[in-house]
């Protein structure tokens, strides 16, 4: 079977901050890695848009950094 590629959704609001938070962190990709849990060459791939990061990676990335998800007002009713 082949293996499946993911495609990254460069548009999701959601990736540009998760990107640009990493990117403005200071911390190399081996130090966040360590310290978030999620592995270095993940946070790599994800950074070059080769691929999507996992949900699991997501979360453990939003709570190291502090994030929170927020509603729109208007969006979703």
């Amino acid at each position: 079977m082949a293996k499946r590629t993911a495609t990254p959704r460069e548009g999701s609001p959601l990736i540009g901050v998760l990107k640009q938070t990493i990117r403005d962190s200071g911390l190399s990709l081996n130090e966040l890695a360590k310290r978030s849990g999620v592995d270095d060459s993940q946070l790599s791939r994800f950074l070059r848009g080769e691929r999507d990061i996992s949900l699991s990676a997501t979360e453990k990335l939003v709570q190291f950094f502090g994030l929170k998800l927020v509603k729109s007002k208007g969006k979703g009713k």
